[in-house]
């Protein structure tokens, strides 16, 4: 059993200052480098901590419940980084912890830009608890996540448009041992590859023109202790997957037009639709890079092929839109999931989302009915009839290369189609 000798000397073997309060901000504890760095006498436990800082942060906390990471502050004529944290128990504040250091220079550059990410909102929502559905396919998504949060290495989620990969990455940061740093996503396909190298990198003063008076601090500084989720890597240019690939082996940075190198502790998750080991095929993609990146693989399961977990993603979406457009609660008919089931969503949770939030915005009953469903319906026909279609292609495709036995070259040209089209055909054809 361990004693309250025993706390304290846990307490006291700390590098860090710590000081704790109750919910009536009485001190329940502190250690020998909190009194040491604060200046604080011996002996007080047991009383109001403004007895000793009149104005001390520790009561905001207790008020608001919120965590206040990399604060800086001097005291007694020491820079001092300052972190503070609610102590929560069964939902319910009942006290706050303050740990705090001494600061470097190198240390007191890097927590200014911390702290300036963490108030743009730089942090992840999403747990892996909150991503909805129990099938077996998504129930071992989050297990395989929860595992890979355990570590530190470089993750990469591979999955369809729409199937939830920044909300895994959010979970798996959530979920690590860098939950209270920043988490950082940029999207790589929607920045030309002049702009996400100043993204990433950041720049100094004149680096080009229209560069921000004093420079910009790239998104790998701003991620320091934290994680960056590179989104859609796969479109990222050869140029900035060199430069990529600098950072993740030396963990330096280096400015646009800087001459300082900065180090940096980040931890990358990236993610991507497309089949990387075709774009390292074609030299779309460096090799070196995608083993870099490929240690662990997490393979983000279709809407298709957890269909069961159709009902629960509707009844939360709904929920989401009660929330938010200030609806009544709508009940779902059986025969709606019944419609809903027979379609294979190519564009997953995010177009069951718009598909459900129409419904919902044109109901006009108590409760959503196979009516309601209409408009969907001709959809729902001509996505058959596209499959029909590239399943005859499909037995058309499987057909010549079995005449070919497995000549790629030769059954493209009786095809009538370029090697890496049939390539292409023969991926997207393989769960047909």
């Amino acid at each position: 059993m361990i004693h309250d000798i025993h706390i304290q000397a846990i307490l006291d073997a700390s590098h860090d200052g710590i000081i704790a309060v109750d919910r009536d901000s009485i001190i329940i504890g502190v250690n020998k480098n909190a009194m040491e760095i604060l200046g604080l006498p011996g002996n007080i436990v047991g009383q109001k901590i403004t007895r000793y800082i009149p104005n001390s942060d520790m009561l905001r906390i207790l008020a608001t419940g919120k965590k206040e990471i990399g604060d800086i502050a001097t005291i007694l004529n020491r820079q001092i980084i300052i972190n503070r944290l609610p102590i929560v128990v069964d939902g319910e504040i009942v006290g706050a912890v303050s740990t705090f250091k001494e600061i470097t220079d190198i240390q007191k550059m890097e927590m200014r830009i911390r702290k300036q990410s963490m108030e743009s909102g730089l942090e992840a929502k999403f747990r892996l608890e909150d991503i909805v559905g129990e099938s077996p396919a998504i129930r071992e998504a989050k297990e395989w996540a929860e595992t890979f949060a355990r570590t530190d290495a470089t993750v990469l989620i591979q999955g369809e448009t729409g199937t939830g990969k920044e909300l895994f990455a959010q979970g798996i940061h959530l979920s690590s041992q860098r939950a209270t740093g920043p988490f950082i996503p940029v999207n790589c396909a929607a920045l030309p590859g002049n702009l996400l190298e100043s993204e990433l990198f950041g720049y100094e003063e004149g680096a080009f023109t229209g560069a921000r008076k004093g420079g910009k601090p790239g998104l790998f500084e701003l991620a320091h202790g934290g994680t960056l989720f590179l989104d859609e890597i796969g479109e990222m240019s050869i140029p900035i997957q060199a430069l990529l690939l600098r950072i993740l082996q030396e963990k330096k940075v280096r400015r646009i037009s800087g001459e300082r190198i900065v180090p940096v502790d980040v931890r990358i998750i990236a993610a991507t639709n497309r089949d990387l080991e075709r774009l390292v095929e074609e030299k779309q993609f460096r090799s070196d890079l995608y083993f870099r990146l490929n240690v662990l693989t997490l393979e983000l399961p279709a809407l298709r092929e957890r269909i069961e977990d159709i009902p629960q993603l509707v009844a939360s979406i709904i929920g989401e839109i009660k929330e938010r457009e200030n609806k009544r609660h709508l009940k779902v008919e059986e025969a709606v999931f019944h419609v809903l089931k027979q379609y294979d969503w190519p564009g997953n949770v995010r177009e069951l989302r718009n598909v459900v939030e129409r419904m919902v915005l044109l109901c006009k009953n108590e409760a959503l009915s196979k009516e309601d469903t209409a408009f969907f319906a001709k959809k729902l026909y001509q996505r058959q009839s596209d499959r029909d279609q590239e399943e005859r292609e499909a037995e058309v495709i499987r057909k010549v290369l079995a005449e070919t036995k497995g000549n790629k070259g030769e059954a493209a040209k009786i095809l009538g189609m370029d090697r890496s089209t049939l390539w292409r055909k023969m991926k997207r054809y393989e769960r047909l």
